[in-house]
């Protein structure tokens, strides 16, 4: 009878991981050939405050069943190739839910954060440069993004 709550307990906790994507096809590569973008809030399911990766360059990061299991609408990070990508980002918070559509060119062996936050005039979400904290990317459609 004490398998029971352990294999409840086990899937409760599997349920709660947060998901974690490789997006290119064949095996991982070293982290000097890949960009590894997360996002701050990684795996606060329960928390007042989360941000997850949806789609990248159009492609969802998780299937449904991935998104039930780990009560997530997307990613808590993803490995991709360097280059040009444009991310989907939901962010949900006390009684609001936001969508941004943000582009970036990851550097090979480079990692970036997705951050959310409530201000006085609504919802920010933005990705940074882990290693130097200054905004990387930015808005889908806006005049600095490269073509």
């Amino acid at each position: 009878m004490l398998r029971f709550p352990v294999i409840v307990l086990t899937l409760a906790l599997a349920a709660c991981a947060a998901p974690v994507v490789q997006l290119y096809e064949g095996p991982t590569r070293a982290q000097s050939e890949h960009v590894l973008v997360r996002v701050d809030q990684r795996g606060r399911t329960f928390a007042s405050e989360r941000v997850d990766i949806e789609t990248v360059d159009g492609k969802r990061t998780l299937s449904i069943p991935d998104e039930i299991l780990s009560s997530s609408r997307g990613a808590q990070a993803v490995y991709m190739l360097p280059g040009k990508h444009t991310l989907r980002l939901r962010y949900r918070g006390p009684g609001t839910t936001a969508i941004a559509n943000l582009w970036l060119v990851g550097e090979a062996g480079a990692s970036y954060i997705v951050k959310g936050a409530q201000t006085g005039e609504g919802v920010k979400i933005w990705i940074e440069d882990e290693k130097t904290g200054k905004p990387a990317g930015g808005v889908r459609g806006s005049p600095d993004e490269p073509k």
